[in-house]
């Protein structure tokens, strides 16, 4: 059976790649509240991953921050907004890649 697709201003590929992008941050940033907070400043850590290779690393855990947007977005069958988060994840992991490797 086919679902109709969700119309409305929450369903584009613009919110999606909004939401794709502020949530891997957020992600990021409650990774260094609970890990690293007591320890290193935002300028310390951000310094520390670059330095230490553990960026690839870091994006990586940020990124598990879009799985609940996008397993929402498709129960919710919001198929362009899902299009928007899939597409900037997509791209974070070139930058995984890339800080992996070069």
């Amino acid at each position: 059976m086919a679902y109709p697709k969700k119309r409305g201003p929450r369903n584009n590929r613009y919110f999606g790649a909004f939401l794709g992008i502020v949530f891997p941050v957020a992600g990021w940033l409650l990774f260094y509240l609970f890990a690293f907070y007591d320890k290193l400043t935002l300028r310390e850590y951000w310094d520390f991953l670059f330095s230490s290779g553990n960026m690839a690393a870091a994006l990586s855990l940020a990124l598990i921050a879009n799985l609940p947007v996008f397993i929402y977005f498709m129960s919710e069958n919001c198929y362009e907004t899902m299009k928007g988060v899939l597409g900037v994840t997509l791209f974070y992991g070139l930058l995984i890649v890339l800080f992996k490797f070069f």
